[in-house]
């Protein structure tokens, strides 16, 4: 019975150290979840001033081009405001770009963490399994020692209860004889 309860003990703090294991394993993931959101949020703020500049860029380009309606007869302002427009573009071409790879940065910067946190969690488990699995090994060779001396122990006292069932055997088998030869010579009449 103690054994059964030792087992049982055993499975209980193996099946504990597993949830455990789970709910450390979901802290870290809501902690990379929250670092994700907090990247998403600065890459949403990031694109909403570059919308925010596209859109003063829109409307000075409009501006501009009012301009150049209106002093048509000026060729070569309207020549510059058209450089102007083209390398404000162009600027807001390069920020744009640049967000997007400071974005894909991020994002391989998140990935790298999230893939290196999920490894150390697997080795950390894995040394935990390991290490559990060791010690119910530890015990069933523990209790295995013991049967095999509990076995041992009752090989011994059968034996010494065996030696003496023999001579008493013997004795048994020499009065059956003796009995039996008196009735073969009561039958031949001889006694």
């Amino acid at each position: 019975m103690e054994n059964i309860m030792g087992k049982i003990a055993g499975k209980i703090s193996a099946q504990e150290m597993i949830k455990a294991n789970t709910a450390a394993e979901a802290a870290h993931r809501e902690q990379i979840e929250n670092q994700n959101k907090q990247y998403e949020e600065e890459m949403g703020v990031l694109r909403q001033n570059a919308k925010n500049m596209e859109d003063r860029l829109n409307a000075i380009e409009d501006v501009l081009k009012d301009l150049k309606a209106e002093k048509a007869e000026s060729e070569v302002s309207a020549q510059e405001l058209d450089n102007a427009i083209k390398e404000l573009k162009e600027n807001l071409s390069d920020r744009l770009n640049k967000s997007d790879e400071a974005t894909h940065d991020v994002g391989v910067r998140i990935y790298r963490n999230v893939q290196a946190s999920v490894i150390d969690e697997q080795k950390k488990q894995l040394d935990s399994i390991k290490e559990d699995l060791n010690k119910q090994m530890e015990a069933i060779r523990s209790e295995f020692t013991v049967l095999v001396r509990q076995l041992d122990s009752m090989q011994r006292a059968n034996r010494a209860k065996n030696r003496g069932i023999m001579p008493l055997t013997v004795l048994i088998f020499l009065v059956a004889a003796a009995d039996l030869v008196l009735m073969i010579l009561r039958i031949i009449g001889l006694v």
